[in-house]
């Protein structure tokens, strides 16, 4: 775990978001919540300008641990948000309903992405609570030498 406060920021496509289903993001923050993290979710925030919501994402992206970002559907911003934790090694754990399949290539390819399919929000949270965040991290692996998120010391890519 990195240097960073205990910290979990919850992407989610927010301006054409026609599949989200909000309800979910209920069910993350309680996860978040249970395994001792602070979770931001700029998908509850109130709308402000644009310079505000950029200011206050990337505020919120320097301090958080871990990224779980809802891929369901094509979103600019939750791209950037993906971009700047592979950046700044931070892992993210996408989550793709099964039926919102094919998911950008440029995202699954992430090293520093595991993705989560799921069928039904009680297979997702049954899916997720299999992590510890505690112990996601992105590191050198050194079996396929990339840096990739891995779980304790167990590279998730390879």
């Amino acid at each position: 775990m990195s240097k960073r406060s205990k910290n979990i920021y919850i992407a989610c496509s927010m301006i054409k978001a026609k599949q989200l289903d909000f309800s979910l993001l209920n069910l993350l923050i309680d996860f978040v919540k249970d395994q001792n993290f602070l979770p931001f979710v700029p998908g509850k925030m109130d709308d402000a300008t644009s310079k505000a919501i950029f200011e206050r994402d990337i505020y919120w992206l320097k301090q958080s641990n871990i990224i779980i970002a809802d891929v369901n559907e094509p979103s600019h911003g939750v791209g950037m948000e993906i971009m700047y934790a592979y950046i700044y090694d931070i892992p993210v754990i996408g989550l793709i309903d099964k039926k919102n399949r094919p998911l950008s290539r440029m995202v699954e390819g992430g090293p520093h992405v595991v993705l989560i399919e799921y069928v039904s929000k009680e297979d997702l949270m049954d899916k997720l609570s299999k992590y510890q965040l505690e112990e996601l991290q992105v590191k050198l692996c050194n079996n396929c030498n990339e840096k990739t998120i891995h779980k304790k010391n167990l590279c998730l890519k390879c």
